[in-house]
Order: C-alpha cells, then sequence, then structure tokens
C-alpha cells in the first residue's frame, strides 16, 4: 500500500515528514503546541504553580509525542505488508 498524505491523498515520498503537494507538516503543528504549553506554563509557575506543573509536563509530552506523527493517513491494518 503506498503511502499517501492524509490531507490531499497525494503520494509520500519514503522517510518525508512534509507533504510536497500541500505542505501538510503535522509534526511542525504539534511542536509549536507543545512550546505553546511551555510559553504559557512560565508566568503560570509564579501565578498558580500546579496548574503550571501540569501544564509543563503536558507540554514535554506533546513534544516527545511529535517524534511519532507523520502526514500519513492512519489507517487500521497498514503497517501489514502483503
Amino acid at each position: 500500500m503506498p503511502r499517501t498524505c492524509a490531507a490531499c491523498n497525494e503520494p509520500l515520498e519514503e522517510g518525508t515528514g512534509t507533504c510536497t503537494a500541500c505542505g501538510n507538516a503535522p509534526k511542525r503543528a504539534v511542536r509549536k503546541n507543545g512550546v505553546l504549553a511551555f510559553v504559557v506554563a512560565i508566568p503560570l509557575l509564579f501565578l498558580n504553580p500546579p496548574i503550571g506543573v501540569i501544564l509543563a509536563i503536558v507540554g514535554l509530552f506533546v513534544l516527545l509525542g511529535s517524534w511519532f506523527v507523520s502526514p500519513m493517513g492512519q489507517v487500521a491494518g497498514s503497517n501489514s505488508r502483503s
């Protein structure tokens, strides 16, 4: 099964993180959200420490999770090679 973009269904090159046809880059979007969580968490660490710590942890998980995001659509059974 060929790899296709989740947004435009164009074929993807092997090992790419961005669709060349439409520019779909979910890894970049997830990283932006993780950084945003950290930026918001910094002042909250001083204003409301428990919420700031929780938000910083969530931001860390989002940044670490961005490693596993790809522009390919998630289809059940797509990992099996026939």
